[in-house]
């Protein structure tokens, strides 16, 4: 890779030394709408090489690293700017050179005026199978982006998401999502402490009161944090649930046009008969009608379908981001405990830690509420695509009726029932994959109106233990 590039402002020469970073770790920091960094926490520090004073009031692109390619920031603020949040994998570079990567959630935080405020951005360290694509992939993407500049690039890279299999940079930005959650939680799993780990001998007696209060705090927050690991391994069933939708929804699509085209065939073939045309013509009529109310009902069905995959994607978004924020607010409590219980803090500091899990438990509070929102759509959503189901089978069961019919219709011509056979063939196969396939979406929607109510309940759970300490801790936290 060439480093002497328009990319390395910073006089740096890079380094292929990672900084370290654990995975255990996470960390966050919080900016102004034009990207300037207003405050973060000590791995954040740490981990860039540079002081508070020296991240405080300076761009975030103050840790960006040149293997990045500028389409990928143009990226970042095309969807932040637009009030979404963005999801995605980034190498950063610390004040020494050395790299660090991270995936990176950015999210806006909006006025009740729909007007951004600041970007909370949480990074943790990428241990998937996913993030093996990634440096090779930013850097084809850079190379091009050399050649043709930025906006080619970012087409480019769009282009060989799709070549990965990914229909856009939203629908990769989720995999990888869930499969660096995933993988972060099979990884620690076996390492977890609930209890607040301080010990008492070290705590200065000015920092005792408020240590307690962080103690009380990370507690809480870890029993919440119980019901999101509940509700994370319902995660993987909706995206499932939402990659079939996508299939079926193709295959309900192209069912129709089968449908008319069958029905127009049978118009055109029973003309060409004469004493059973009369017979024929009543099996394409029915045909016809059949194919008319299908299409009437497998549109609607398709609508629901668009509408309630997105329910869905958001559902599984709002589990991975509230998990990811309960558990960055976890250990930066544990980080303020571990490395203040013994120092004097200042009343300033204490402010900002406070004014630091106010701003995260507020962005909690933003996607718990999201959550039981889509989950409560979703909920009628999915009844309606399950009624919607049990209409369609009604019409492909008469039009199995049809079927039979017709062939018993095409055994009394005197020709074999000319056209009608091969129509009537096509016919059966496509009731026996209508069939199939409707089964199968039925079992799923059934599994997951099911699974929707079990996540339902434990959401509203967590609502009421976030509501607790919203009433507890309000006055403390409202710095």
């Amino acid at each position: 890779m060439v480093y002497n590039n328009p990319y390395n402002k910073r006089g740096i020469e890079p380094k292929n030394i990672e900084s370290p970073f654990e995975i255990h770790e996470l960390f966050f920091s919080i900016t102004d709408p034009k990207g300037v960094i207003l405050t973060g926490n000590d791995v954040f520090q740490r981990v860039a090489k540079m002081s508070r004073d020296e991240l405080v009031g300076k761009p975030h692109n103050i840790i960006r690293h040149p293997d990045i390619p500028r389409a990928v920031f143009k990226a970042v603020w095309q969807t932040i700017k637009s009030k979404k949040p963005f999801v995605g994998y980034v190498k950063n570079m610390a004040k020494d050179g050395t790299y660090y990567w991270v995936l990176a959630a950015i999210y806006p935080v909006v006025d009740e005026n729909g007007k951004i405020t600041k970007y909370i951005s949480i990074r943790l360290k990428p241990t998937s199978k996913v993030f093996s694509l990634i440096p090779k992939f930013y850097q084809d993407v850079l190379e091009y982006e050399y050649r043709h500049g930025m906006d080619a690039a970012l087409e480019y890279m769009l282009q060989k998401l799709k070549e990965m299999g990914f229909e856009n940079y939203e629908e990769f930005s989720k995999k990888a999502f869930f499969a660096e959650i995933q993988s972060r939680e099979e990884i620690l799993s076996k390492n977890r402490v609930e209890n607040c780990q301080v010990d008492l001998s070290q705590v200065t007696p000015e920092n005792m009161e408020f240590i307690e209060v962080l103690c009380n705090l990370e507690t809480l927050f870890f029993r919440i944090n119980r019901y999101f690991n509940d509700v994370f391994g319902k995660v993987s069933l909706f995206l499932n649930l939402n990659d079939e939708l996508n299939k079926k929804s193709k295959f309900i699509f192209e069912l129709a046009e089968d449908i008319r085209l069958l029905s127009l065939n049978a118009s055109i073939e029973s003309y060409k008969v004469k004493k059973e045309g009369v017979s024929f013509s009543t099996l394409s009529h029915e045909m016809r009608k059949n194919a008319e109310l299908s299409e009437r009902k497998i549109v609607q069905m398709n609508g629901l379908i668009n509408d309630t995959k997105k329910d869905i994607e958001d559902i599984g978004f709002s589990i991975l981001t509230s998990k990811l924020i309960i558990e960055m607010i976890v250990f930066f409590l544990q980080e303020m405990i571990r490395n203040l219980s013994a120092k004097t803090i200042a009343e300033e500091k204490k402010r900002e830690i406070l004014s630091n899990i106010n701003e995260l438990f507020n962005l909690l509070s933003v996607y718990s509420k999201g959550l039981s929102y889509n989950i409560y759509q979703t909920k009628s959503k999915l009844r309606s695509i399950y009624y919607n189901i049990k209409e369609l089978n009604v019409m492909i069961n008469r039009l199995d009726f049809i079927h039979i019919n017709g062939l018993i219709e095409s055994a009394h011509t005197k020709d074999d029932g000319g056209g009608f056979n091969i129509i009537f063939s096509q016919m059966l196969k496509l009731i026996e994959a209508a069939k199939n396939e409707i089964i199968n979406l039925e079992t799923s929607i059934s599994n997951a109106t099911e699974e929707n109510l079990t996540v339902s309940l434990i959401s509203d759970i967590a609502q009421e233990k976030i509501e607790k300490i919203k009433k507890h801790y309000g006055e403390v936290l409202a710095v």
